[in-house]
Parts: C-alpha cells; structure tokens; sequence
C-alpha cells in the first residue's frame, strides 16, 4: 500500500479563531480584490463585472448591484480597485482598456464614467494592476511602464502628473503624501520621495525572498505578501535604510493582505485564511480557517473578515469561539494513478480550534472505492486527530464527496472532493505528445515532446 506523507501546519491553541458568518455565491466570478470606503464594499471580478455590497451590518453583506464595463463580447476585468468619495477607479492587465472610472454617488446605478489616461506619455497599451489612493492622488502600478501618479482632485477627470519607471511594478502603497512603496514584483521593493530635487531624493531599493504581490503600510511598518513566501514586516522611519523584522511562512500563497486593528495582518493564502498579530518583535499566526475555496482577496472592517474567493464571498468574525470550531487540512482530496486492486491513503487532519468538545457522525461517502479509519467521534477543545482516507483502484471511474456532520455551529455540515482514477488525465500517467498552433504571444507550433525534462504547465481558457 502506497501512503501519502503531508506536512501541516502546527496545531497552536487559540484564544481566537475565524467563525464563518455568511457565505456568498455572487454575480461576479473570480473575486480580485476588495475596497471598503464607508459602508460600501467593492468586490471586482475578473468575470462578470464588479459588486457593490452594503456593510452596515458587516458580517452580512447585501448585495446592491453587479455593474458591467462592456469590452467585446465579455466585460471588462477588474483585477484591482481604489476609491475615493463615489468613484472608483479599477485596473486590469488588459491591454488599450485595462482600466475603468466608475461613479458610484448611486450604488444601486453605477456609471461608467471613462478611464485612465496615458497620453502626453511614451506609453502605449499599458498592462494595470495594484493601485492606491491618498488625499487627491491614485497611483496605479502597471508592470514594465512602471508607476503612474493622476491627481484626482476632480475625481472623473484624473490627470497624470508623475511616473516612474519600473522592471515589473505590480503594486504600489503610499506612505504619506511624498513618499510611495513600489512593490516590484520579483525585483522586491522600491522606497522614494515622489517631490524632490534630482539627486537629491530619499529612497531605497531591497530585494525580497519572494515576489511581492500586496503591501500595506501602518505608521512606520511596510507589511508585504510574498507570495509562496508568506508575509514579511519592515521597519520604514527612515526609507533611506529600511530593516527587516520578520517573515512568516504561511505555507500557502500569500496574494493580498489587509491590517486591522492596527496590528493584525487578515492574509488571502489560497485555500485558506490567515491572521497573523505583528507583537512588536514578531509575526505569530493567531487565527485561520482553512475554506479550500481559492481565496483571492482579502478585506477586513474592525473584526469582520471578508474572503474573496474563486466563486465565493465568504465573511468570518475574528474572536474568541465559545462553541466548538471544525477546521480540516484539505477540502480536496486527490490520489496518484493506482492499479486495479492498490490502494493509496491520505492523512487529513482534523482540529477542535473552539473552546467546546467537538463531536462527529460517523462520515459519509457517496462512493464505494473510499472508505475512511480512525476517523474521530470526538475532539477536545484545541485538540486534533489524524483521520485516513483510503482510496482502492476499482474498474470504476472514482469521483465523489466525503460529508463530515459535527456540532460545529457554523459549519455542521461540510463536503470534502475525494477524486481517484478515472478516464482523463492523471497525476502520475505519461502524457500523451501533442502539437498545437501557437495563437498568442509567440508564432509557429508547440509541441509537447520539445520539453522534454521541463516542468510544463498548461491551462485551457474558452472565451467567454
């Protein structure tokens, strides 16, 4: 018998932990970002248009409307959105109509007002993405052209007055009304002085571990994701030499972060969420919950977290959980390519974060070719237990659900994927060589069996 060995995070006992308060299925697809600005929430999609959501009861969001650009045959994405009084401004990578000037005085009827400007630049089809807003100044990073300053004294007619170049300017922060963080992708990190004399600007540049993905700023702290290298805080009182303090591994891909209570960092790490508390000498984890969702984004508003997801918005509390809190290490589950007749296990750990025993019906899966050992009937508080799930090769194709009923008060019913050998493509099977017209970006023909000892990813996109 073949076996999985996983690493898991280490179980700590918190204090607080995320409860799940509502969970969305919204308009728009692939949720990019979230901006709050009073008691409106802005969630764009880089599917099917942007959401304006009213938060005056902030663990449940109602939906106000779904707002599409037209672009061709699709609407425009957003991948990232700032705003300031009623308008928003959102950006994207698509080149010629990568950004959109959005006037929101009425949510309920949102109005495309334009977008941004490159003229006077020797700028052409930028590629957008991170953008920030301070006092009546957005600045909008946009790759290889660099950083872009507009004054938005008059909101719907922004004017640029200010770029930098840049290798990969992928966002950018503020830390006060002169001086900009630039998160340079792959390149690290960019400190200046937007106003000053030729040679004579403060500013600094660092290397990071990672590729910096998201920054915040709060006072003299820079927070930064970095992607499959987790969090990272800086010391920025003087920009001229910055310091590092700490990093966080958070084990998954830390894409956009958002500070709270002044000393909280709320993390998007892919399948699950984070809350990591700066001590004053170090990032320690105090909270997560693990959604197996794809977490895009990630939005917060005092103890309210909000997970922009894949498909989904969901909305947690941050606090202490009196009942009992389920939390499961994987929500899909995979086995390798098998003979008829093997069998694989994997390991799935199962943890009590409440303060109250955690109780199980013995689970349930829809298909015979799994079944499940030592599976727990119960869980002390901030207890764990490591449960099998054992897949055996039938002549069936083998894909199902594994559904796990527990006393958790918000999730007392959860669907776990289990996905064994079927027809198709298998991790594990060789792939069959293959030659295809190259349409974009590049010309002639790929074929696979070229690669050969690469690593090659492929993804398949329809048109929408």
């Amino acid at each position: 018998m073949k076996k999985i060995v996983l690493l898991f995070l280490p179980f700590l006992c918190f204090a607080k932990n995320l409860a799940l308060e509502n969970r969305f299925n919204p308009p728009a697809r692939e949720l990019m970002d979230v901006e709050i600005i009073g008691d409106i929430m802005i969630i764009p999609g880089n599917l099917d248009g942007y959401d304006f959501y009213d938060i005056t009861n902030p663990t449940n969001p109602t939906l106000i409307t779904n707002f599409e650009v037209p672009m061709g045959n699709r609407s425009l994405p957003g991948l990232w959105v700032s705003a300031a009084d009623s308008v928003a401004y959102f950006t994207c990578r698509t080149r010629q109509d990568g950004s959109a000037i959005v006037n929101f005085s009425d949510p309920f009827n949102p109005e495309h007002i334009g977008s941004l400007s490159v003229s006077g630049t020797n700028i052409n089809n930028p590629s957008f993405e991170g953008s920030d807003i301070y006092g009546d100044m957005l600045a909008v990073a946009a790759h290889e052209d660099g950083i872009l300053l507009y004054d938005i004294s008059d909101p719907i007619n922004p004017e640029l007055n200010y770029s930098r170049s840049c290798e990969n300017a992928w966002t950018v922060a503020f830390l006060d009304s002169n001086h900009i963080a630039i998160g340079n992708g792959e390149f690290g990190v960019i400190l200046e002085e937007i106003s000053c004399i030729i040679d004579s600007c403060d500013g600094s540049s660092f290397l990071t571990q990672g590729s910096v993905k998201d920054l915040e700023v709060q006072d003299s702290l820079l927070f930064i994701a970095e992607g499959s290298h987790g969090i990272s805080v800086y010391e920025i009182s003087n920009i001229n030499e910055p310091v590092l303090l700490d990093q966080f591994d958070t084990q998954g891909l830390a894409n956009k972060i958002a500070v709270f209570d002044s000393n909280k960092i709320a993390v998007s790490d892919w399948l699950d969420v984070k809350i990591l508390e700066w001590t004053g000498e170090s990032l320690e984890l105090i909270g997560y919950k693990s959604t197996g969702k794809r977490t895009m984004a990630i939005g917060a508003r005092d103890s309210v977290i909000y997970s922009a997801e894949w498909q989904h918005l969901q909305t947690f509390s941050f606090g202490e959980i009196e009942e009992a809190d389920l939390d499961i290490s994987s929500w899909d589950i995979s086995f390798p390519a098998l003979e008829t007749g093997e069998s694989d296990t994997f390991d799935l750990l199962v943890e009590n974060n409440g303060q109250y025993p955690l109780g199980f019906s013995p689970p349930f899966l829809n298909h015979n070719d799994f079944h499940t050992l030592n599976f727990p009937e119960y869980i002390e508080p901030g207890d764990s237990a490591v449960a099998q799930i054992i897949y055996t090769k039938s002549n069936q194709n083998a894909s199902g659900v594994m559904q796990i009923t527990s006393n958790d008060p918000d999730e007392s019913e959860i669907e776990v994927l289990v996905v064994g050998n079927y027809e198709g493509g298998i991790v594990g099977l060789d792939a069959p060589d293959f030659t295809l017209p190259i349409a974009a970006n590049g010309s002639g023909d790929f074929t696979l069996s070229d690669l050969l000892g690469q690593i090659v990813v492929i993804a398949f996109f329809a048109p929408g």
